[in-house]
């Protein structure tokens, strides 16, 4: 019963005080899709392809070559202590710190193009709110799960924003 009149408290409260403040606009919008769509997007999901590839490619060679390498010295039956093993086990840390260098520089190229996009995309979702006097956007992206439970279709900016950085 005590539930029932604090509710009932609460939803009259907010019923004045919504009556007493002047209209709030508020909009949402589905910041993930727009960067993802965004013209710059599709640009730079390839130059990050690219960059993937080509570091993949010359790591696969620089491993066969290794391989071949190790296949060599096993078949010769190269001593540990030789100078040739010694050499292969200096190709082998070059190649495993060359690897942990393009992972490294791949992720960081990844980040400074998120960011990007990111701050781009933000931008031009404040420019619109202020443009259109939103007095508030809430972001209702599908993969992370968002403030929005439930928001009017009319209320989405998504399709407003992505037009405005097409043009």
């Amino acid at each position: 019963m005590r539930f029932v009149r604090f509710a009932s408290f609460l939803f009259a409260l907010c019923v004045t005080t919504t009556s007493a403040m002047s209209e709030v606009r508020i909009a949402t919008v589905d910041v993930g899709r727009i960067i993802n769509e965004a013209p710059d997007a599709q640009k730079k999901k390839k130059e990050l392809d690219t960059a993937s590839e080509e570091a993949k490619k010359k790591l696969e060679a620089k491993g066969k070559d290794l391989q071949a390498l190790k296949t060599k010295l096993e078949s010769e039956k190269v001593s540990a202590d030789s100078k040739e093993a010694e050499s292969f086990r200096n190709q082998a840390r070059d190649f495993e710190r060359l690897r942990s260098d393009m992972k490294a520089e791949l992720e960081k190229k990844y980040m400074k193009i998120n960011k990007e996009l990111t701050d781009r995309v933000m931008g031009q979702i404040e420019t619109y709110a202020k443009a259109n006097k939103f007095d508030l956007v809430i972001d209702k992206s599908e993969k992370y799960r968002g403030p929005v439970l439930f928001g009017s279709a009319s209320a989405d900016i998504t399709e407003e924003i992505l037009k405005d950085l097409k043009s």
